[in-house]
């Protein structure tokens, strides 16, 4: 296009130019023209001057329509291929291959927002930089003082003539021994509201036959089994040790055996089993019970948890030792400055230490404060992913913030399958070559100090190669020369402006090169989250962080969780309160 216009400017120029040749010369083809001659000869040159004028500024504009055209064009094509790896990461998200799920994007649905991948999508879009404050995450909603509502009176007119109340089909009476009483000197009166105890008996049966070894007339010998009858055998079947219901054994607050609170709190926590199912459950099994009275009843089991957990976050904030930090949403509702109530996110946020083996989950706000309040003046490693909160971390005395190298694979993996960016590959081999050195030493058992030196013979020629290959790709990036999908330049910004968090687990041989085993322990919150959608109030958050607090370092010390809450609940049950200290000889 560029060689056109010059050849008409040309061609403009020359035709000015035999213009003024034409009036300064006196002969055209070796002769005068006259006056009249010599006007039409030079009008026909204006005109067709004019004609290759009008046709250069059309040219022009077409020129220039083109190019906006193309450049719309490489933005639409751009965004096109962008949506169609955004559309391949959501579909290898979902329940199966070809799964037609869709979240609802009602209004009165809280799930229409974006889950914590969206937020972390976002971030990366924004530069991957820890330098935004972490404050701004989250607004805060009580920013005014609550307005209490008026109570409105109850409606009477719908009560029922009967309530179901709480009872089990099979009840056995433990009368008072009157007798007794007045041996003591006690004079009876009369008799109190009686005192409910539950409990839930499960076990198995083994029945073992006593076969005889015989011989038939015919000198056949042959194994053979025949039944007594029951006059003649008195077979003993003990179930359950009956002394032990004599006196009620009942924890704190609640109607429940300590055996039974434990059932509950693992079915609720470790199976995911909603409410209403260990409502139905209990109906099965011939006991009537409300959805409310086991949300009660788990809410005091937590409360008793409390002090046990205190002892869980003394090994967790074990100075020198490594700890793993990531965090998880979760629909709350809360009550507004207004005095109504609506669903907001909070977040779950899990905490784990590899060296004491525990694991710590702590229920609140997304805020670089909640997590700077709870590790206090805790020195030592802590391994996370690039979010701002932890930015503040690597600033403190006596600490090292590691980043997860995990999620940097899943960025440049998710460039490469949704993304079909090639040039992608090169890295993730490079990363891939990272964790073969790290399974190498989980294999052979190396010690810190042999890790140490793998890393620094094997890893770090490898990282230095990831470096100078993100560097070049970026400038060349930045200069135009190459073009990428967003997903790559995402993952190379993420990579380059967390390197030295990213690098930092080479001079710590105790550490991991990712946060896989934090991610596994989110894992059982998310599946309670999917079982029930939300929490009803902050309260739920809290009773769920205390429960799954035990259970996940119950996993990881290789120990039933169901075995440790009913051996901690009977100390309690037996009028122990040094909740501290049971947390500690159950746990050993």
């Amino acid at each position: 296009m560029a060689n056109q216009h010059v050849d008409i400017e040309r061609m403009i120029m020359q035709a000015h130019y035999k213009m003024q040749l034409e009036s300064d010369a006196s002969t055209v083809k070796g002769g005068l023209l006259s006056d009249m001659e010599r006007e039409q000869y030079q009008n026909q040159i204006k005109d067709l001057l004019q004609a290759v004028e009008t046709l250069l500024k059309s040219n022009n504009a077409i020129g220039e329509e083109l190019r906006k055209t193309s450049v719309a064009y490489e933005d639409l094509k751009a965004k096109y291929e962008k949506l169609e790896g955004e559309l391949a990461m959501r579909k290898r998200g979902q329940h199966g291959k070809r799964s037609e799920k869709t979240k609802d994007t009602s209004d009165a649905s809280p799930a229409s927002d974006g889950s914590k991948d969206d937020d972390e999508d976002k971030y990366i879009e924004n530069g991957s930089r820890n330098d935004a404050p972490a404050d701004d995450e989250e607004q805060e909603e009580e920013t005014a003082p609550v307005v209490p509502q008026e109570k409105k009176p109850r409606d009477l007119s719908n009560r029922p003539d009967h309530y179901n109340t709480m009872h089990a089909d099979i009840c056995v009476i433990h009368d008072c021994d009157l007798d007794r009483l007045k041996e003591m000197g006690l004079e009876f009166i009369r008799y109190t509201r009686p005192v409910d105890q539950f409990d839930r008996v499960s076990l198995t049966r083994q029945d073992r036959y006593l076969y005889a070894w015989v011989r038939d007339k015919n000198g056949n010998e042959f194994p053979f089994f025949i039944p007594k009858s029951s006059e003649d055998e008195k077979r003993e079947c003990i179930f359950v040790n009956e002394s032990k219901y004599d006196t009620p054994s009942l924890v704190p607050h609640t109607s429940a055996t300590y055996s039974m609170l434990s059932d509950l709190g693992v079915n609720r926590f470790q199976y995911a089993l909603s409410s209403g199912r260990e409502m139905y459950r209990m109906f099965n099994e011939k006991m009537c019970m409300s959805k409310q009275s086991i949300l009660n009843w788990l809410t005091r089991g937590a409360e008793l948890l409390e002090g046990g957990k205190k002892y869980i976050k003394k090994m967790l904030l074990k100075m020198g030792t490594s700890i793993y930090c990531d965090e998880t949403w979760a629909w709350t509702k809360v009550l507004m400055p207004d005095g109504t109530f609506k669903y907001v996110k909070r977040y779950m946020w899990v905490i784990v230490n590899l060296t004491t083996k525990v694991c710590y989950y702590l229920f609140g706000r997304r805020k670089r404060k909640v997590i700077e309040e709870f590790l206090g003046d805790f020195k030592g490693t802590l391994m996370t992913d690039a979010y701002n909160a932890y930015a503040y971390f690597s600033k403190l005395d006596g600490c090292t913030h590691l980043c997860c190298w995990a999620h940097v694979r899943r960025i440049f993996w998710s460039a490469l399958k949704d993304y079909k960016d090639e040039m992608a590959q090169e890295f993730v081999d490079l990363i891939g070559i990272l964790y073969k050195v790290e399974l190498e030493s989980i294999l052979l058992h190396r010690t810190e100090t042999e890790v140490l030196d793998a890393r620094k013979t094997e890893s770090i020629p490898i990282l230095n190669e990831l470096d100078q290959r993100a560097l070049v790709l970026l400038a060349k990036i930045k200069s135009k020369e190459v073009k990428v999908s967003s997903k790559l330049e995402h993952a190379l910004n993420y990579m380059h402006n967390n390197w030295k968090e990213l690098i930092a687990y080479i001079d710590v041989g105790s550490v991991l090169i990712d946060n896989n085993c934090c991610e596994r322990a989110v894992r059982p919150f998310t599946n309670l989250r999917k079982s029930f959608g939300g929490f009803s109030s902050e309260k739920g958050g809290e009773v769920a962080a205390a429960w799954l607090t035990f259970i996940e370092t119950c996993k990881l010390q290789k120990k039933a969780a169901l075995d440790f809450f009913q051996e901690y609940f009977k100390k309690i049950t037996e009028g122990r309160a040094d909740y501290e200290l049971i947390a500690q000889e159950v746990l050993g």
